[in-house]
């Protein structure tokens, strides 16, 4: 072990993910706001931030927040400007890739929810506050084969574009009945058909969980579709009665109301906020003071696995599960047990799953040699 991960490791080195957690938290609380001031802030935080708030898709609300502060602050703000500028445009592009994506959908019978992405992005006052690097569309079973073949009509333009049957394995609302109560918004001349504000805040709830919560913004979404719900918002129809499933989703909202300050006095959701269990806050906070990586490294291993099956178990000690993404993993109940047990059926399951793939890999690799012997 080297002495990055040495200190990482360390005492010392929760306190400062924890740290630096607390104060992206602080940074980024109302961050969309226009009015919100900022708390004191100096300049060598700013610089320690700034690679963080990059990592996590979050520069351009960290811009929002600090621009008015004036550029002298530090040096590190044209940094987050740009990623601001950055977001803007890449923005513009995929909304272009949206006009042309719906449409030959629909050619196909096929009619689409978007989620996420321009979703919840078109309800930031900026374009440049919340990026979006992808078209997360969700379509109902009977429809997912059309749907397929219209994307594979599209050809290479349709490289970023994440369709979705259903609306997640975890989620024990029926498509269709989401789908029934979804709404068509204004897009120029397009109309872009999406979840109705309480299924969508549901729904976006679950992501955050089921993901680890290790990015900041996702919270920020939450934190603002709960400050701009109409006051005819169904909080019954948002939580449902699914037992466990609706206790993730108060537990979502929670952290909003913990981290952010989003008010929820009167809501049904109120006492569950302030009740968390020990071991969630101290879990996100981590994470948020921790550079965002992907686990594209292991997916890479199985590329070539013949020649990396070393790499791939040397990998996966440095993977040890996030306690919220292990207990969505195995379908756990947010309470205050300890999450090792959690932590440890995760990675069993993703290293089952991931020797499985392992070895069709190997297989289809074995036929081809013979193929071509």
């Amino acid at each position: 072990m080297n002495r990055l991960s040495a200190l990482l490791n360390s005492g010392a080195g929760a306190r400062l993910r924890d740290s630096r957690g607390r104060r992206v938290a602080q940074l980024l609380a109302g961050s969309w706001k226009a009015a919100v001031p900022v708390s004191a802030i100096t300049s060598q935080e700013i610089e320690e931030l700034t690679p963080l708030l990059l990592s996590m898709g979050a520069g351009g609300l960290a811009w929002c927040r600090l621009r008015r502060v004036g550029g002298q602050l530090s040096p590190a703000l044209p940094q987050l400007q740009q990623a601001y500028r950055f977001q803007a445009l890449e923005a513009a592009l995929h909304l272009h890739h949206l006009k042309q994506v719906i449409p030959r959908m629909r050619s196909f019978g096929v009619e689409p929810v978007l989620v996420k992405g321009w979703a919840i992005a078109r309800r930031y006052p900026e374009p440049g506050m919340r990026p979006f690097s992808d078209l997360d569309l969700c379509v109902l079973p009977e429809q997912y084969r059309a749907a397929r073949a219209a994307l594979a009509s599209l050809e290479n333009q349709a490289g970023n574009v994440d369709l979705h049957l259903g609306f997640g394995k975890q989620d024990k609302r029926h498509a269709a009945e989401l789908v029934s109560r979804s709404h068509l918004v204004r897009l120029d001349d397009l109309e872009v058909r999406v979840l109705s504000d309480e299924d969508h805040l549901h729904f976006l709830c679950l992501h955050l969980l089921r993901h680890g919560a290790v990015r900041p913004l996702w919270l920020c979404d939450i934190a603002l579709m709960l400050e701009t719900r109409a006051d005819d918002f169904d909080w019954e129809r948002c939580l449902g009665h699914y037992g466990q499933q609706t206790d993730w989703v108060a537990c979502a909202i929670g952290l909003a109301h913990q981290l952010f300050g989003t008010e929820l006095e009167g809501t049904p959701v109120a006492g569950r906020a302030n009740r968390l269990p020990r071991w969630l806050l101290p879990a996100v906070l981590k994470a948020w003071g921790t550079p965002f990586h992907s686990l594209g490294q292991i997916a890479g291993y199985l590329r070539h696995p013949a020649s990396q099956l070393r790499g791939l178990f040397s990998a996966l000690p440095h993977h040890w599960p996030n306690p919220i993404e292990a207990t969505m993993t195995v379908k756990g109940s947010f309470n205050e047990l300890p999450r090792w047990p959690f932590q440890m059926g995760h990675l069993f399951m993703r290293t089952a799953a991931l020797v499985a793939q392992l070895s069709g890999n190997l297989t289809t690799n074995s036929s081809e040699e013979l193929s071509r012997s």
